[in-house]
């Protein structure tokens, strides 16, 4: 079968590889239909990543129909359509029996840490695979997992519809984030400094827009005086001057989470938290909420085709990387038709 596989950093190629069989009794056969490209993936095109070894076969936002079941599999059945939660985890360390799994201590993300599914085949364990209903299109099935990211952002942030949502960054993360709040009736801003985002954010229903090359959150507030500050801020991007910014203008009791993988420091003041008792939480991955996901799908909630700006065949592959590259302001999410 073909596969899309990352043999060494600035190298990407579809190869023909093994396919995988079913080993275990509980595990599906997957005949992958769409992927979605993430930044992880492209991290490890650029060999930015320190998790990945290669050679690899990237790819963690997909979904195929299953084609072939294991004699202990109950709930799933050949011809199902499926979205997979790529997370391995231990199920027997502290984060995995409390029920938080998405942070497990020998955490492992297919395409990351081991072979995605950026493959005709793919075999899974069916606890991983989620129905969803086969009219949905396989380019929307394929990005329940990025979605799945939003929600478990917002839940670490305790949205509702009277929230003053701020996000930081209107990359495909940031706009599953506005799709998802909105879907609560929340008031949305969000931030950026390329004009070509923000227009795409607000075309598809940010209440506003800031850009943050030539304002800031407080100027906005300023000029805004109907909004008296910020009930819940979400950092997309992981910058030390984006909490500064943030932290001065939350409401009392709001709410700040975090996403980025951010190494260096922030000057973050003590007393603008305690003074309005803020809640500052990390969120990682998610935990439970491809169910949750699938059936805001299902209820048209949101439409993830909103975030999809380019389609290829993942024969195309190498386009398709070259247009995120040249174009990064242009492209949002990129879908590989398998």
């Amino acid at each position: 079968m073909k596969a899309i596989r990352i043999p060494e950093p600035y190298k990407i190629e579809v190869a023909e590889v093994e396919m995988e069989k079913i080993q275990k009794d509980d595990e599906v056969l997957i005949k992958v239909k769409a992927g979605g490209i993430c930044g992880s993936d492209m991290h490890g095109y650029h060999g930015t990543s320190p998790f990945i070894k290669y050679p690899v076969i990237p790819g963690h936002e997909f979904a195929g129909e299953v084609v072939e079941v294991g004699p202990a599999v109950k709930d799933i059945a050949v011809g199902d359509h499926v979205s997979v939660d790529p997370i391995v985890t231990c199920g027997e360390c502290y984060a995995c029996k409390s029920g938080r799994y998405n942070v497990c201590s020998t955490l492992e993300v297919r395409g990351v840490h081991r072979d995605g599914g950026f493959r005709e085949y793919v075999v899974i364990p069916a606890s991983s695979c989620h129905k969803i209903n086969k009219d949905i299109p396989w380019e929307v099935a394929c990005l329940v997992e990025p979605f799945t990211i939003a929600s478990q952002s917002l839940s670490r942030g305790s949205v509702s519809k009277d929230d003053i949502v701020y996000v930081a960054g209107a990359g495909p993360i940031g706009l599953t984030i506005l799709l998802t709040a909105k879907s609560y009736g929340a008031t949305v801003i969000i931030a950026d400094i390329a004009d070509e985002k923000l227009f795409r954010a607000k075309n598809i229903g940010a209440d506003y827009v800031i850009n943050s090359k030539t304002s800031s959150l407080e100027a906005f507030l300023e000029e805004h005086e109907n909004i008296e500050g910020i009930t819940l801020a979400i950092d997309a991007v992981g910058h030390p001057s984006i909490i500064e910014g943030i932290l001065p203008n939350m409401m009392p009791t709001g709410r700040v989470v975090l996403l980025g993988f951010l190494k260096e420091a922030s000057s973050l003041i003590q007393m603008e938290v305690t003074k309005r008792e803020l809640d500052i939480k990390g969120s990682r991955l998610s935990c439970n909420k491809f169910p949750v996901v699938v059936d805001f799908i299902e209820k048209e909630m949101f439409d993830p085709r909103k975030i999809i700006s380019h389609k290829f065949s993942f024969l195309e592959v190498e386009e398709a990387i070259r247009t995120l590259e040249e174009k990064p302001n242009e492209t949002c999410k990129v879908v590989l038709e398998f």
